[in-house]
């Protein structure tokens, strides 16, 4: 399935399932609404998505070195949403019962080149727009300096923390659980505490 332009029939699909594609999509919401869409009522939509915080190692070591070799800075790393803003897309979209978890993953890789060269080889080079097409030798080099310096370890590697957003969503159905209404609890909470 094409994130960017969902293809399903209206009310057609009991799941939908996207796993680490989705940082890929141009107009976020706008997807989650079609994928919305296409479930029948009660359906889920279950997905996990690079966020925010992923590869932060480098896109620190990347600004600081073109910041000190050219006095400027340009996207490198393709832009990834915040965990924390998901909930809300996912009720704007209008599905329920949003939730959301993270994980971060700590990779260890020999360089940064090597860590460069497996981003390549997963397709999750740079896809934004209006970047240089290319690096100077000695911005690179300084670049791989500053990563060991700052996120190196004691055994020579260095880390790049890859953070996956898990999100669930439910479309919309009157079977669904909805909250009580204000003031209607039983128990006071004082009691409880």
């Amino acid at each position: 399935m094409d994130e960017e332009i969902p293809d399903f029939e209206h009310n057609s699909c009991e799941a939908i399932v996207s796993n680490l594609s989705l940082h890929w999509v141009n107009d976020l919401v706008g997807s989650l609404i079609k994928i919305r869409q296409a479930l029948i009522p009660d359906g889920v939509f279950i997905a996990s998505l690079f966020g925010g915080d992923t590869l932060f190692e480098l896109r620190t070591s990347l600004q600081l070195a073109e910041q000190e070799r050219l006095g400027g800075i340009s996207p490198h790393i393709s832009p990834m949403v915040d965990p924390r803003d998901m909930g809300g897309l996912l009720s704007r979209a209008g599905l329920n019962i949003p939730t959301v978890d993270v994980d971060k993953i700590v990779v260890n890789y020999p360089s940064m080149f090597h860590l460069m060269a497996d981003l390549n080889y997963m397709g999750e080079n740079n896809a934004v727009v209006k970047r240089p097409s290319t690096i100077k030798r000695s911005t690179l080099y300084a670049a791989n300096s500053i990563y060991k310096e700052m996120y190196g370890n004691q055994d020579g590697s260095i880390s790049a923390t890859f953070e996956i957003v898990y999100l669930i969503g439910w479309k919309p159905d009157p079977s669904q659980p909805k909250p009580l209404k204000r003031g209607s609890a039983d128990v006071n909470m004082k009691s409880v505490l």
